[in-house]
């Protein structure tokens, strides 16, 4: 049996005198953006199928976007990312902000099974808040979505990757 449409369900709960729709909030999605886009970043995780000495295998790196300079920063690519690593790439990626003099009030981050309780504990120890975007809802991430696409297609395409130096390389050129 196909459950009724969104629209269906819609309908009945206007014609029984119910709100359809959940309290959204004082503004869009856009607007909140606007305003924490100086202290916002967004993560996620690439990943490249490179030629080791073993042969093939899938190597991973963690990329963050700063939403309002659209700096981005890389880490180093590792082949199975585990809590300690993803752990350990929160921490290299506050350092670098602080570095570099960007503030991180907000990391915006998917709800992929690798990031760790470790890892957001790592942002809120520095009183920086962690948020989870909805489930299928790429368009919350879209800057760094469209960067690891650009990358992607403008660069890690075009190479036959001979392992993890010559990957990390890679990502750095393009970074600069």
């Amino acid at each position: 049996i196909k459950p009724p449409s969104r629209g269906t369900v819609r309908n009945i709960l206007k014609e029984h005198k119910l709100d359809p729709g959940p309290d959204r909030g004082p503004d869009s999605w856009s607007e909140f953006l606007k305003r924490h886009a100086e202290t916002l970043w967004q993560c996620d995780f690439l990943s490249k199928r490179i030629w080791t000495k073993y042969g093939p295998r899938q190597y991973f790196a963690l990329v963050f976007i700063h939403v309002a300079s659209r700096r981005v920063f890389v880490t180093e690519s590792c082949p199975k990312p585990d809590a300690a690593w993803v752990q350990q790439q929160a921490e290299v990626f506050v350092k670098h902000a602080e570095e570099v003099n960007l503030p991180v009030g907000q990391v915006l981050r998917d709800r992929d099974s690798k990031f760790s309780k470790s890892f957001d504990g790592v942002f809120k120890a520095r009183q920086i808040t962690v948020k989870r975007i909805a489930f299928r809802a790429p368009n919350m991430q879209a800057y760094v979505e469209r960067w690891v696409q650009s990358l992607q297609q403008e660069c890690l395409d075009w190479f036959i990757v001979f392992g993890k130096r010559h990957f990390d390389h890679l990502i750095d050129e393009y970074v600069k």
